[in-house]
């Protein structure tokens, strides 16, 4: 496998820390054995600061989550009595919930300058509280709807990479007509080379079996789905997917084109770079608010509408997930609702309890196995 390490330096560790590999503690693989058994339950993470509406809205979510009915103990993090005061207001007392606390942290990444130089020199921050608190095994998953740029380099930082993924990416599912179709990267990784797109290809696949989704199929967003179409990076992508894929059990469909990311026909996952993805995903969010306008102009009612929008909005349609890092990391929309957020934490909990990470470390060891 060819090394992109190089391409990816930005979030390599710190002058003298080994690879991120030694980030993932025995106590993070307790607790999944654990969980196996039932004994405990997932432990949430969820950053307080990040968000348009911070930390208000992130309050509100809180108030609006059932802990006991979800099975998740939620850790808030943020200033600890900024946190008590706003839960107070809406009508919740810290100290008398048990699946409630409060893990201290001071400040939140500024929206404008480099994020990673940020998170790296201010440790105090709440979305490396955060992360730090999944890669320390006393949680099994974190939420942030903050800064996005900042959750990645964080959880890069802190949990580490899996083993031969070079870089991360940000995937989301996204409602078709056929089942849900995992959409992968859509903006951690804007530049990608053929090897790191088959690594997205395995990631995405892994994320999909997670959530359920019965031997979903692979395919490579392209501008035709005939042999030898799209630019030298598909092209050559398509080659090593065809040769890859196949030996660890993964179903390629080959090129895909856009339509059949809302379709879910072809395949189930689908693979791009991270800056095709992010205009891709802007560009259905775009056309969904159109359709939705125009639907609530010829019907003389905006609510049926509306309705089936807000649905594309929970559940699993809820965030980001940014896979090939060791710990969960789910990253939501800056301006999410309160519903969205707690779908979020909804989300996470669910890759927690699926052993997403664990699933994505066996499939990267076969990888490795098969490219030595």
């Amino acid at each position: 496998m060819e090394d992109d390490s190089a391409e990816f330096g930005d979030l390599r560790p710190l002058q003298g820390e080994a690879p991120g590999s030694h980030r993932v503690p025995n106590l993070w693989h307790l607790r999944q054995a654990t969980r196996a058994g039932r004994l405990i339950m997932a432990r949430v993470a969820l950053d307080l600061l990040g968000g348009d509406g911070a930390p208000e809205v992130v309050a509100d979510a809180v108030a609006a989550l059932d802990l006991d009915a979800l099975d998740i103990d939620l850790v808030l993090v943020g200033p600890p009595a900024l946190a008590i005061d706003l839960l107070a207001v809406r009508g919740i007392n810290v100290a008398e919930q048990p699946r409630l606390t409060v893990l201290s942290a001071t400040t939140a990444v500024p929206m404008a300058g480099d994020p990673l130089s940020y998170v790296r020199s201010h440790p105090e921050v709440s979305v490396m509280v955060a992360a730090d608190s999944v890669s320390s095994g006393e949680v099994d998953a974190w939420v942030s709807v903050g800064h996005s740029g900042a959750a990645v380099a964080a959880a890069v930082l802190s949990c580490g990479r899996v083993a031969g993924m070079s870089r991360p990416a940000l995937a989301v599912v996204l409602p078709a007509t056929f089942g849900p179709v995992v959409l992968v990267d859509v903006g951690a990784s804007p530049e990608a080379t053929a090897n790191v797109l088959t690594q997205f290809a395995m990631a995405g696949w892994c994320y999909a079996t997670a959530l359920g989704i019965h031997d979903p199929a692979v395919g490579l967003l392209n501008i035709g789905s005939e042999a030898g179409k799209g630019d030298a990076l598909r092209l050559a992508a398509d080659t090593l997917m065809q040769g890859r894929l196949p030996g660890l059990g993964v179903r390629y469909a080959g090129s895909v084109e856009g339509h059949d990311v809302a379709s879910g026909a072809r395949a189930q996952v689908i693979v791009t770079d991270g800056f095709t993805g992010n205009v891709l995903l802007k560009g259905i969010e775009g056309a969904v608010g159109w359709a939705a306008q125009q639907m609530a102009l010829a019907y003389g009612d905006p609510k049926p509408a509306r309705t089936v929008v807000a649905g594309t909005a929970t559940g699993d349609f809820a965030a980001g997930m940014l896979l090939g890092v060791n710990g969960v990391t789910v990253i939501g929309h800056g301006a999410g609702s309160p519903h969205e957020i707690v779908a979020c934490v909804r989300l996470a909990a669910r890759a927690a309890n699926t052993d997403l990470i664990g699933l994505t470390q066996r499939t990267f060891a076969a990888l490795l196995e098969q490219v030595k």
